[in-house]
């Protein structure tokens, strides 16, 4: 009780200290009860603008019961307030431990009980979330000349890269789409929207390969196919055989020396399938952090929103607006807590099928604004084929024919431009290249392999 003692004390004798030990402590800093009652009706006079003292602190402490001398007692606790930071400090970290005591008590508590395992786990989590937040760190301000240098030496890093001809940032797999958005980047969240069988997976399995080998460990959370399957897209992908003769099993010798090529071809990248059908965000937080303190997880893909799960503290809002909003918030804040870029794929409203030109927009984003404004980029997928399209719009390519070509719109993008990029795929959508990037006399885009990244449709 001392420590409680002499922190108020200080902050009576020398209110002026006042303003650097709120970001420290609150009232449940306190143990005894009449000490937090008193830090409130600090906190209460501070925020109204009134003067803090002796006087102002005993008139409102009478109205809970607090008498004068109690008060008295406080300030001659300490002779003055120069170690009112220090005592705060400690304090604070009496509280925590006091909440990692009760946690811990509960935590025994509840494994005792015949409780559902992941809900336990998810409150675990909770808590301790919460005994971190209230580990309110003083210094986290840093001055504009500190900040300017980090921002200087990560200019020069893009610099150095930018000479070199690499992408700044992870590779997207698609040399226009880096060159709009410098390649993904720690901290972003990224969304890849679109209607149905117009190849989120496809695209999403584009980004993963080429982040995967560039040397960035990728994470890809699948809740709605099994990991057989996506390797098998990519396999099909890297051997370029035909998609139809490998899933039925029609495979010469010479495909199967395309295979394993393409195996080999895959084998090395630093990519990790996780196919469980029914996960919350929680769940993927702990196993992304988990990843990536082995180190094997420098991004996130997870395919996608609609399908995770919510938890019963979420469901309980009944509203699926409400539940969407906290996934992809939660989605963004995982990404700026481990400085890691997350791609989360969405499906998008039937709204378009309703417009001639078909073409979508950030109003289309199913169930929930919140993903337009968590959201670092939106981008989203369409093949105008697909709705009877026969050519569109390619800004500096003119007008092109639909077939074989699909079209990546950048709706926003926080940190640049936003635009179109076509590019083309061929029949059975397993290979992806820029538009501009097949060669003129390749009779068959599917076999030539300037190109490996595999496109497949979802």
């Amino acid at each position: 009780m001392m420590l409680e003692s002499a922190v108020l004390g200080a902050l009576l004798l020398e209110p002026q200290y006042i303003a650097d030990v709120r970001p420290i402590l609150t009232k449940e800093s306190f143990y005894k009860p009449k000490n937090a009652a008193l830090y409130e009706i600090i906190c209460q006079l501070d925020d109204q603008g009134d003067t803090v003292d002796m006087i102002t602190v005993v008139r409102q402490a009478r109205t809970v019961d607090i008498q004068a001398h109690y008060i008295v007692q406080l300030t001659q606790t300490v002779g003055s307030g120069m170690q009112v930071l220090h005592h705060a400090q400690a304090l604070a970290g009496l509280e925590r431990r006091r909440r990692m005591l009760l946690y811990a008590r509960e935590l025994a508590a509840r494994t005792q009980s015949d409780g559902d395992t992941d809900e336990m786990l998810e409150w675990a989590r909770r808590e301790i979330d919460m005994i971190q937040d209230c580990a309110v760190i003083s210094d986290t301000a840093r001055s504009v000349k500190e900040v300017l240098a980090g921002t200087i030496n990560d200019l020069e890093q893009r610099q150095i890269a930018s000479r070199r001809g690499k992408c700044v940032g992870i590779p997207t797999g698609m040399s226009h789409l880096d060159s709009i958005t410098g390649g993904w980047r720690g901290g972003q969240l990224i969304v890849l929207a679109g209607r149905p069988a117009m190849g989120k997976t496809a695209v999403s399995l584009l980004f993963a390969c080429a982040a995967a080998q560039s040397g960035i460990p990728v994470c890809y959370f699948s809740l709605e196919m099994p990991d057989t399957q996506l390797a098998g897209r990519m396999l099909i992908g890297s051997s370029q055989i035909d998609a139809t003769d490998f899933r039925l099993g029609n495979i010469t010798n010479d495909d199967w020396q395309q295979i394993e090529a393409g195996a080999e071809m895959l084998r090395p990248l630093p990519l990790y399938l996780l196919d469980r059908a029914s996960v919350a965000m929680p769940q993927i937080r702990i196993k992304v952090r988990s990843m990536k303190r082995k180190g094997r997880c420098g991004m996130v893909i997870i395919d996608y929103l609609q399908l995770i799960a919510v938890t019963a503290e979420v469901r309980r809002y009944g509203n699926r607006e409400r539940e969407v909003a906290e996934i992809s918030r939660a989605a963004k804040l995982l990404a700026k807590e481990l400085d890691i870029p997350i791609i989360l794929l969405a499906q998008l409203s039937r709204k378009i099928e309703e417009r001639a030109d078909k073409v979508p927009l950030l109003s289309d984003l199913r169930e929930s604004g919140a993903i337009e404004q968590d959201a670092d980029m939106v981008i989203f997928i369409d093949r105008p084929a697909v709705y009877g399209i026969r050519e569109f719009d390619g800004g500096k390519y003119g007008m092109i024919n639909s077939h074989g070509v699909g079209r990546l719109t950048i709706a926003k993008n926080r940190e640049g431009m936003t635009g179109y990029i076509p590019f083309r795929h061929n029949d059975s959508l397993t290979v992806i290249t820029d538009f501009d990037a097949v060669r003129s006399d390749s009779p068959n885009p599917s076999k030539d392999r300037t190109s490996f990244l595999p496109l497949l449709a979802d």
